[in-house]
């Protein structure tokens, strides 16, 4: 991580200052230092839950086992795209 320069500003119930100070003494931390880390870690597993798709191993097996198949064309596709070109001039 880098050097903080950034400020973020936020409002906090008394008992919430509390019991983040109390933590971060416990982790000789100062407060700053131990919310900017707490938030950061939960910003973060937000993101990677957000970010990452988890399908069952059934699935994930058929799916890599149908990408390895050639690849089969697809006369609708490929009907379209005759049309496209009859109809599109470059």
């Amino acid at each position: 991580m880098g050097t903080a320069t950034e400020r973020l500003e936020i409002r906090v119930t008394p008992e919430d200052k509390a019991l983040f100070l109390e933590a971060a003494q416990i982790r000789h931390e100062s407060a700053s230092r131990f919310v900017a880390r707490a938030a950061r870690e939960a910003a973060e597993e937000v993101l990677e839950h957000e970010q990452t798709t988890t399908v069952p191993a059934a699935f994930f097996d058929a799916m890599i086992e149908s990408l390895e198949e050639p690849a089969q064309p697809i006369e609708e596709l490929s009907s379209a795209v005759r049309r496209h070109r009859s109809i599109v001039k470059r």
